[in-house]
């Protein structure tokens, strides 16, 4: 069983807001991280687990079930092109140099703003995640829908925020 869970920070019966569920790209280095949040314009997103499962009834007519390690990805449609967006610039420099390899070198900041303790809210820290451009284009506006795919090569830890800029602190377990 776990031994630090992070109580969650609402009052009895009040719904968490979909805010407070935060997903940041590294735009800058893993020594000076520049985050930029994802989501803007996006009006639904989840992160979805995606754990095989595996059923077998044994003679005595027990089932047991087997669980694979999550592999975490959520889809970000339809991510309208918006000035300042450095991730959607890195993206299309790497789709017009056909530099595929370099799609799988994000790092991705999870935090749950209503996890812990405020005013440091529970987080992971991802390392050499996934990110892939789904398409390019749309009616109004440009879009570049993508698939964020998470690599659980990850950091536990806590993040505080100040000024929409996240601070990460890695937990002194997993250091």
């Amino acid at each position: 069983m776990a031994e630090n869970i992070a109580a969650i920070n609402l009052a009895p019966g009040l719904k968490a807001d979909r805010k407070l569920e935060m997903i940041f790209v590294n735009m800058g280095t893993s020594e000076t991280a520049e985050w930029e949040i994802l989501g803007r314009g996006v009006e639904e997103a989840s992160v979805a687990f995606n754990h095989d499962t595996n059923q077998a009834t044994d003679i005595l007519g027990i089932t047991d079930t087997i669980v694979s390690p999550a592999k975490p990805e959520f889809d970000l449609d339809p991510c309208t092109i918006r000035g300042g967006q450095k991730l959607s610039e890195k993206l299309l420099d790497i789709e017009r140099r056909n530099a595929i390899a370099e799609l799988g070198q994000f790092e991705i900041l999870h935090v749950h703003c209503y996890l812990g303790t405020a005013p440091s809210f529970t987080a992971e820290l991802h390392k050499n995640c996934t990110i892939v451009p789904q398409s390019l284009g749309g009616s109004s506006y440009v879009d570049m829908p993508m698939n964020v795919y998470l690599s659980n090569d990850k950091t536990l830890g806590t993040v505080t925020i100040a000024n929409g800029v996240p601070t990460f602190k890695a937990d002194a377990a997993t250091e």
